[in-house]
């Protein structure tokens, strides 16, 4: 029998005393392995952290762990920060691929518990690291949709790994982009043309050896037909596809420097314009998965209220608002729920959340 612990009993910079292993039984860390990093630690604690009982007989460190509500946003934070730490050190990370299907598994968790939230997250949170929240969005828009298409669990993590290193080569240039004002120069470009194939190449050089993860990355800005790069192929992977797919929907809801973010339904627009006559169906699973108005967003409701996309409807232009504000701008002191498929409560517009005149709580709104 396993018994739970805390992460605050186990320390930096020191040897496991046990093996580690998650409410699943999976076997997460080995004993003697050294924990460097607190967000390591963190990401331990949203999977939930077991050892073997006998090696805590007579200690006063095992107590039985009160189950606690979900925070989507919490496990958010904790995957970015370990991710981040992950990609940009994927050359001398121990253990690279343990601790990047620790985190594929992760985003598997946080999409099954608390899929609104997650969706909410990739609106609502800072943006200031985006090459690494960029890859975040994109391996849960990808579990959210390959879940609907019911792939399974074993091909949805591969699919994940792939999503969050999919720019692993070009980590500093993407972050340089994002604030780059002016067009790529040829340099820039070249580095833009190559790094799928880099990335492949110093995956394999960390252990990876998954085909799956490791194509997905290659050829996930392959197109059907041809006309992609790095090596034009004309069938690139189902992986591959869904990636691409949900990278280009998060690059466009997402800021940049030159550009305001797109809607939803804009993005969604877009992909369906870009897949000429060639039918995406990952981009019609997603539009169904997430909605015209995803968690997230803020409205502005037929009956003159503000507030914000809560949760899916069963209809994907009506979901559940939490109503913040009335119609002369006067915070409500209980949000309030509203059905959008009633007519009165209508989605009349989307407000940028830079408009919207009180603070949101999402860590409140989300539990």
């Amino acid at each position: 029998m396993r018994q739970p612990v805390e992460a605050n009993q186990l320390e930096l910079g020191k040897p496991l005393p046990w093996d580690v292993y998650d409410t699943q039984n999976n076997l997460l860390l080995r004993k003697g392995y050294v924990i460097t990093r607190e967000s390591q630690l963190q990401v331990l604690a949203a999977r939930g952290i077991f050892v073997d009982s006998p090696f805590l007989r007579g200690s006063n460190t095992a107590r039985r762990i009160e189950p606690s509500s979900y925070d989507a946003f919490r496990v958010w934070d904790y995957i970015l920060d370990e991710l981040d730490a992950l990609l940009r050190n994927v050359r001398v990370e121990p253990d690279f691929q343990r601790q990047l299907l620790g985190l594929a598994r992760l985003v598997q968790q946080l999409a099954e518990r608390s899929p609104d939230g997650a969706l909410a997250a990739m609106i609502l949170t800072d943006q200031r690291r985006y090459p690494i929240i960029h890859s975040l969005h994109t391996a849960v828009l990808c579990e959210l949709v390959a879940r609907r298409l019911e792939w399974q669990a074993e091909r949805r993590t591969s699919l994940a790994c792939a999503a969050m290193t999919m720019n692993l080569a070009m980590v500093e240039l993407q972050q340089l982009l994002c604030s780059q004002r002016r067009a790529p120069s040829p340099e820039q470009r070249r580095e833009i043309q190559r790094h799928p194939s880099l990335g492949e190449e110093m995956l394999r050089g960390a252990g990876i050896t998954d085909e799956t993860w490791l194509a997905a990355v290659r050829d996930h800005h392959e197109r059907v037909g041809g006309g992609g790069y790095p090596f034009g192929i004309t069938a690139p992977g189902e992986e591959a596809r869904l990636i691409q797919t949900a990278d280009i929907f998060s690059a466009k809801v997402s800021p940049r420097a030159a550009r305001a973010p797109v809607t939803s339904a804009e993005a969604a627009r877009s992909l369906f314009i870009d897949s000429g006559n060639e039918p995406n169906v990952f981009a019609a699973a997603l539009v169904k998965e997430i909605g015209i108005f995803p968690p997230g967003t803020c409205v502005a409701l037929a009956n003159g209220e503000t507030g914000i996309v809560h949760s899916r409807g069963k209809l994907a232009n009506a979901p559940m608002v939490i109503s913040l504000a009335s119609s002369t701008g006067l915070s409500y002191g209980q949000p309030l729920r509203r059905d959008t498929s009633n007519k009165e409560f209508e989605i009349r517009a989307v407000v940028p959340r830079d408009k919207m005149r009180f603070r949101i709580r999402p860590e409140q709104l989300w539990r």
